[in-house]
């Protein structure tokens, strides 16, 4: 079975990225739109639009990925976030560890605080 081809709704602000961008990562412009469509449209990170309409693959930076064939880097991606939360939150070197080690850090600043 033919998917039909993805398009962006009416209403909703992307930026498609450059052909030799999403090359960069294995996809095609419709392997990039349809991540970002299973995702609602929206940022799985803040779960809000970009505002800007500015979206970036988010992948795991593991060695030899350049070197990569397609279908083997497209295992390596996370998803497609907004411009801010990949470059706040998911920079280089996050981990499943070091992401617990920020909430547990949160929740115990957010339980000795003084309640207002």
């Amino acid at each position: 079975m033919v998917e039909q081809k993805i398009t962006v709704p009416l209403g909703v602000n992307v930026q498609i990225p450059t052909e030799q961008t999403v090359k960069k990562y294995g996809l095609d412009e419709q392997g990039w739109l349809r991540i970002l469509r299973d995702q609602g449209w929206v940022c799985p990170i803040c779960k809000k639009p970009s505002s800007t309409g500015r979206y970036v693959v988010d992948h795991d930076h593991v060695r030899g990925f350049k070197k990569m064939a397609a279908d083997e880097k497209r295992l390596y991606i996370r998803g497609i976030t907004c411009w801010f939360c990949n470059h706040s939150y998911l920079g280089r070197g996050i981990t499943v560890e070091k992401a617990k080690n920020v909430v547990a850090y949160l929740v115990a600043y957010a339980e000795r605080k003084p309640k207002k």
